[in-house]
C-alpha cells in the first residue's frame, strides 16, 4: 500500500502527490509540522492528513502548528 499526505482547512484542499510508506508519511509530518516547510506554511490552523491509495478515508489527522 502507499500513503499521501493532504492538507485541508476551511477553503482548501492540497495533496502532495507522494507515494510513501505509512512510516515514511508519520516521519514526514513529525518533522515539518510546525515549520514553513512546503504546505505546512500555508494551511497553519488547518489539517495535515495521511490516506491510504486503495482504501476510502483518512488514516491518520492531526491539526498543522
Amino acid at each position: 500500500m502507499t500513503y499521501d499526505i493532504v492538507f485541508s482547512n476551511d477553503t482548501a484542499m492540497n495533496d502532495c502527490g507522494f507515494k510513501m510508506t505509512l512510516e515514511e508519511a508519520k516521519d514526514y509530518i513529525a518533522t515539518w509540522n510546525g515549520t514553513n516547510h512546503g504546505y505546512f506554511e500555508d494551511y497553519k490552523g488547518g489539517f495535515v492528513c495521511i490516506i491510504c491509495y486503495g482504501q476510502d478515508g483518512f488514516i491518520y489527522e492531526e491539526e498543522v502548528r
